[in-house]
């Protein structure tokens, strides 16, 4: 499955401010005079909004431009330096940031609370990450060394640390629900795939509601809605449920619907030239269907690649030899059609009978052909 709206940025969250001039003040020790500081706000569609640049004068910088430039609420300090950076909760407080030179992300923010409860929550997720780094390299070590009682104790930290990852976070979670670090501790949550859709949506609706309508709010609310809308659509396609029907672009450009692929059998396969296990498994579905094509079996597969990219995905069913039939809207995971059967992840599978019933779902390998073997093997 895709990762949600959170900007890839390692730690995300949103506050909401008046349009009003601030000020942020630093100290950069060892810093050398006239090096640039950029401070930047995120906008629409992860686009990055210059707002001031600050240059260092006797370890000392200071920007004092407006707060906001319309963006997402969520600020970026970095130097030219390095490619390290700083992330700003956005408030009326004016700041103060301690900024370190060789670790950019670790510097220290105060003068406002959001920003310290920010700054608290980041550099305790950034210093459980590190530990896990460190304890996943000798755990690696211990396996290449075969050395059992080592990969057992380290597979055991590593758990707890995960469990201590995800505690904490529903505490901070749980514990601030009025501010807007709530935000971040429920988006690092979702992306962990720790969270049901129930305690998802139970999460989001103890949050404020100033919260709930800000930018990245309202975006969750969105992801909740789809995997509500997903889960319905692999309801509505389940085993003794008629197919839902569709139809696209064949690699010709004709139109071509479900209902013109019906077989004895019929396999509706959910793939992309870019998916590596949809390639690996394609070699035994060319085995089926070769074997079982004249009893009566048809396949229609559907191509999740991407658009602008419909060569690739041509050539993918060239090389793979996968001579049935073939359809796509080449709008990758945007395509109504995985959508409308609730697919989530590929390669997947839905078999259907002459009706256009689903009989199975997710055959793969053996069992797939066993099962059409059940079938047509004696017809």
């Amino acid at each position: 499955m895709r990762r949600i709206f959170i900007v890839a940025l390692g730690l995300l969250v949103f506050a909401c401010a008046k349009k009003e001039n601030y000020s942020i003040k630093g100290t950069a020790s060892g810093v050398p005079n006239g090096t640039e500081i950029y401070l930047q706000e995120l906008g629409e569609n992860n686009k990055r909004i210059p707002l001031d640049t600050a240059t260092v004068t006797a370890e000392n910088f200071t920007f004092t431009k407006p707060r906001t430039a319309g963006g997402q609420g969520l600020q970026i300090l970095s130097t030219s330096l390095n490619r390290q950076q700083l992330l700003l909760v956005k408030d009326q407080a004016p700041l103060t940031i301690t900024l370190y030179k060789d670790s950019v992300a670790s510097s220290i923010v105060t003068g406002s609370k959001e920003n310290e409860l920010f700054n608290t929550y980041a550099n305790n997720s950034r210093q459980l990450n590190k530990k896990k780094t460190e304890l996943t390299k000798l755990l690696n070590q211990a396996k290449r060394e075969t050395d059992g009682i080592m990969v057992t104790e380290y597979t055991s930290q590593i758990k707890a640390l995960d469990e201590a990852y995800i505690n904490t976070k529903k505490e901070v979670l749980e514990g601030n629900s009025g501010s807007m670090v709530a935000i971040m501790a429920l988006s690092d949550l979702i992306n962990a795939k720790v969270l049901e859709i129930e305690e998802t949506e139970n999460y989001y609706n103890g949050l404020a509601s100033d919260i709930r309508e800000s930018t990245i709010g309202t975006s969750i609310k969105n992801y909740i809605a789809q995997l509500k809308s997903q889960r319905a659509a692999s309801n509505v396609a389940s085993v003794g449920n008629k197919a839902p029907a569709f139809s696209a672009q064949t690699p010709e450009g004709k139109e071509l619907a479900l209902s013109e692929t019906l077989g004895k059998y019929t396999i509706v396969d959910f793939w992309a030239s870019w998916c590596k296990p949809c390639r690996m498994e394609n070699p035994n579905v060319v085995r089926v269907y070769n074997k079982y094509h004249d009893k009566g079996l048809n396949i229609i597969s559907v191509s999740l690649d991407r658009p602008g990219q419909k060569n690739r995905w041509i050539k993918a069913i060239e090389k793979d030899q996968m001579d049935w039939y073939h359809v796509s809207n080449l709008q990758f995971w945007q395509d109504p059609i995985p959508r409308s059967y609730g697919v989530r992840a590929i390669p997947a599978t839905f078999l259907l009978d002459e009706s256009g019933t689903i009989i199975a779902k997710n055959l793969r390998g053996q069992a797939l052909e066993n099962k059409i073997a059940e079938l047509l093997g004696d017809s």
